[in-house]
C-alpha cells in the first residue's frame, strides 16, 4: 500500500517541481506512512525492510571549513575519543581557492587522529574536475577514505574522470533525487560509494530502489544525514557501508525526541529493536516550545 502511494504523489507531481521541494514533501509523508505502518504491526521498520546486520557502523560528520584548525581537529578527536573510529572533514575551502590551506587542514586532522581512524574529505562541489584530480593525489598521501562530491553533483563527467584518475573512492549522490538520476550516475562510472539522502529521494520507498541498484553494481551505500531514518535503512541494506552521524543533528536529536538509540562502544549503532516505526517519541515541551502558531 505505501508503494501504491509512492506511485500517486509521484505521477501528481511529474510537471510541478520534481528533484526539488515536491519530492521532499513526498519524502515526508513517505517515512510516516512507513513509521505509521510499523506502529500498526507493533514492527520497527527495520525488521518491515528485512534486517540484513545485527548493527551497523557509523562515522562522525562534521570538519566545516569556517572552523578554526584547532577547532576542526577539536571536533574530530571529540568523535575518536567517543570510540567512532571514522570521522569525516571539508575540503574546497572558499570555492576550491585555498587548496593549501585544504592539505594542511588534513593533515593536522591525520595527525591528531592517527593511522587507524579512517577519514573521509567531503568538497561540497568545490573543485573543478581536473583541480579535484590534482587534489586527489595528494590526499591520497593521507590515506583518505573516500572524496565526496569532488565537483558539481549534475558533473557526471567530470565524476567519472576524478573516479578513473584516483585510488581514492568518489561519493556522491546526496542531491540527485530519482532512481533514474542514480542510474545515469551509475552507468557513467561517476560514483564509487553511493549516498542516497531519504529526504530528497522521496523516501523510505525510493531509498531501497537507489541502494539494491547500488548493489547490482557492486558499490557500497553509504547515506547522507538524516541518521534517525537512514539507520532503518542501513540494517536492511546488504551492501551498506557506513552511516553518518552529524554533530548538528546530535544537538537537535536531544531536544526534538524524548531517547534515541545509544551508540555503541566499537562505533557502531542499532535501532530499539522493541519499539515500533522509527522508535522515535516527539518531546511535548519542546513542540509547544519550538512551534510557531
Amino acid at each position: 500500500m505505501v508503494e501504491k502511494l509512492w506511485q500517486d504523489m509521484y505521477w501528481q507531481v511529474r510537471g510541478i517541481g520534481r528533484k526539488g521541494v515536491a519530492f521532499q514533501a513526498i519524502a515526508a509523508i513517505d517515512i510516516a506512512l512507513w513509521d505509521l505502518k510499523g506502529k500498526v504491526l507493533n514492527q520497527p521498520i527495520y525488521r518491515l525492510l528485512g534486517p540484513a546486520h545485527e548493527t551497523v557502523p557509523i562515522y562522525g560528520s562534521g570538519g566545516w571549513t569556517n572552523y578554526s584548525e584547532g577547532e576542526l581537529v577539536a571536533e574530530q578527536m571529540g568523535y575518536v575519543e567517543r570510540g567512532i573510529p571514522r570521522v569525516k572533514m571539508k575540503v574546497g575551502k572558499d570555492f576550491g581557492r585555498s587548496e593549501r590551506e585544504d592539505i594542511a587542514r588534513l593533515a593536522a586532522v591525520r595527525k591528531a587522529v592517527g593511522d587507524d581512524v579512517e577519514i573521509y574529505v567531503d568538497a561540497n562541489n568545490g573543485y573543478y574536475a581536473k583541480q579535484a584530480i590534482k587534489m586527489s593525489k595528494i590526499f591520497e598521501q593521507f590515506d583518505v577514505g573516500w572524496f565526496e562530491e569532488p565537483v558539481l553533483a549534475d558533473d557526471i563527467p567530470g565524476l567519472a574522470q576524478i573516479s578513473q584518475s584516483t585510488t581514492i573512492p568518489v561519493a556522491t549522490g546526496e542531491h540527485e533525487y530519482t532512481k533514474y538520476g542514480f542510474r545515469d550516475l551509475l552507468m557513467a562510472g561517476g560514483v564509487d560509494i553511493v549516498q542516497p539522502d531519504v529526504h530528497r529521494v522521496t523516501g523510505i520507498t525510493e531509498w531501497m530502489k537507489v541502494a539494491a541498484m547500488a548493489d547490482a553494481f557492486n558499490l557500497p551505500v553509504a547515506p547522507h544525514a538524516v541518521s534517525l531514518v537512514h539507520l532503518h535503512c542501513a540494517m536492511a541494506t546488504p551492501n551498506l557501508k557506513v552511516v553518518e552521524v552529524l554533530g548538528a543533528d546530535e544537538k537537535s536529536q536531544s531536544v526534538w525526541w524524548t531517547e534515541v538509540p545509544p551508540y555503541g562502544d566499537d562505533g557502531t549503532w542499532k535501532p530499539f529493536a522493541d519499539r515500533p516505526g522509527l522508535g522515535l517519541e516527539i518531546n511535548p515541551d519542546s513542540l509547544k516550545n519550538n512551534v510557531i502558531d
